[in-house]
């Protein structure tokens, strides 16, 4: 499942269920996982040491409301050191449209550290900690971010010495079908104080990046042998990746005496997980061969947004907006909600069942699910008055608006109206669409060209083309600017 870092992300609302809101972090202290390691680092003795071991969440959710407790116990025997941690943690939810707001709350905390004979220990009333975090979610992509403050005070021994670390964090991410990153950068400063030895005074800071990646690819696989039932097919390939890098500034430490001279240095690690391989079954489409859009309407076919058994599905037809509420289904692997019959109740009357969402899509239409699904997310809308027009065809304009949709991205486009999209025919875009395609085009899902044709019906391999560049997007630009973009900079 998905890892990472200190205090959380969260994802989705009204259409996601709770559960899903705590989806990904293995801790609060800037560290990384995969399915069995966790691992950190921790600088309170004055120098960078890695911990690893074990971390156990568990997790409990009732209406707005989660309670989380951590469990950590970690080692590095190199440096003779070990650390246990426990937290529990309440998070309260509060939903307000397509946004939702948590903060979070310290329970109980208790944590020792113990480094060549010497215990490092903090409690509650020995860490101070704020945290806030915000979500906003698109019909189908969710985005966030969060800061953290905190002060941990660690009493050393018998309490003759302190150690204080001071910390501020931002966090950044995205959760899509295709692929998710986090990332996390906190800023350390810490104090070293010996009571007994008032000149025994050190000072340092550091810096931590963590970041988590998921990201799902494709890959056509051609068979070897000749004398098998099909030539080719799809493979679907998740992969988790988890990258910490860190640098630091420090005194100059021997045992317990402080040199001249700092520590500086810097250092990265990483743990991956195994990857989970899906194999798609195989279209019978023959249409496709050789078509400029070969691949995409085979990709397409193999998820089932094209009739996967098929020997013609028309690459070159005019789209319907229901079949492509189904491509959009498919291919996002967006769930569809099972429609609920209505029960009698005793001594009532049956309850009537609930209507469709348009008025001219038959619950016996057979895109009827994934029109409800579409519209429901607000993927799709209705063309008049609670009318879908599930069998009129899709315009470009239409198709390249709801991609956008789909990002959330139309508040990209400039606030200025007077701006051109840089096509020859941009006088003849809808007014309603300007907007996406103008992103559409920046963002290279649209490819440039001297003309758009906006009110031309899109046809299946124009559709397959739109939803491979979206699943591009999704799976390096948006990797690209919240992971290595932070990362490198």
């Amino acid at each position: 499942m998905k890892k990472l870092i200190s205090y959380m992300l969260m994802f989705a609302i009204l259409l996601t269920p709770l559960s899903t809101l705590a989806i990904n972090i293995p801790g609060y202290e800037g560290g990384i996982q995969n399915e069995n390691t966790y691992k950190e680092v921790i600088f309170v003795t004055g120098k960078p040491i890695v911990m690893e071991g074990t971390l156990t969440i568990k997790s409990k959710e009732k209406d707005n409301t989660i309670t989380e407790t951590y469990t950590y116990k970690l080692d590095n025997p190199k440096e003779d050191a070990k650390l246990t941690r426990t937290i529990k943690m309440t998070a309260h939810l509060e939903p307000k449209g397509n946004q939702i707001s948590i903060n979070r709350t310290l329970d109980s905390y208790r944590e020792t550290i113990d480094v060549d004979g010497k215990r490092y220990e903090a409690r509650k009333d020995d860490y101070p900690w704020n945290q806030g975090t915000i979500t906003h979610n698109t019909p189908l992509l969710s985005y966030y971010a969060g800061d953290v403050a905190a002060r941990k005070i660690y009493t050393v021994g018998r309490g003759e010495e302190t150690v204080t670390v001071e910390t501020q964090g931002k966090l950044v991410g995205y959760d899509s079908p295709w692929s998710a990153t986090e990332t996390q950068t906190i800023e350390y400063v810490i104090y070293g104080e010996d009571r007994l030895n008032p000149d025994r005074k050190w000072q340092g800071t550091a810096t931590v990046e963590a970041s988590y990646n998921k990201t799902k690819d494709y890959s056509y696989s051609e068979n070897i042998p000749r004398q098998i039932s099909f030539r080719e097919g799809v493979t679907i390939t998740e992969q988790h990746e988890n990258v910490l890098k860190y640098d630091y500034d420090l005194p100059r430490m021997n045992g317990d005496q402080i040199q001249k001279g700092r520590n500086v240095g810097k250092d990265s690690f990483s743990i991956d997980t195994v990857p989970i391989i899906t194999r798609l079954n195989i279209p019978q489409a023959k249409d496709i061969r050789g078509h400029g859009y070969e691949e995409e309407l085979f990709l397409l076919a193999s998820m089932e947004g094209l009739p996967l058994n098929n020997e013609y599905i028309g690459p070159d037809t005019f789209v319907s907006r229901g079949d492509f509420a189904k491509m959009i289904v498919k291919s996002m692997d967006i769930p569809i909600e099972e429609r609920e019959e209505p029960k009698r109740k005793r001594g009532r009357r049956k309850q009537e069942p609930t209507p469709p969402m348009f008025k001219d899509v038959k619950t016996n239409h057979r895109n009827f699910d994934y029109i409800e699904t579409v519209g429901k997310r607000g993927i799709m809308v209705g063309i008049d008055k609670n009318k879908f027009k599930p069998d009129a065809p899709l315009t470009k304009a239409e198709a390249y608006t709801i991609a956008i949709r789909l990002l959330g991205f139309k508040n990209l486009a400039p606030t200025n109206k007077n701006y051109t999209t840089g096509f020859k025919d941009d006088k003849s875009i809808p007014a309603w669409a300007k907007d996406n395609i103008y992103v559409a085009r920046q963002l290279d899902i649209l490819e440039g060209a001297d003309y758009f044709y906006p009110n031309r019906e899109i046809t299946n391999g124009e559709s397959a083309k739109l939803i491979v560049e979206l699943i591009h997007y999704m799976q390096e630009d948006l990797k690209q600017d919240y992971r290595e973009n932070i990362l490198n900079n």
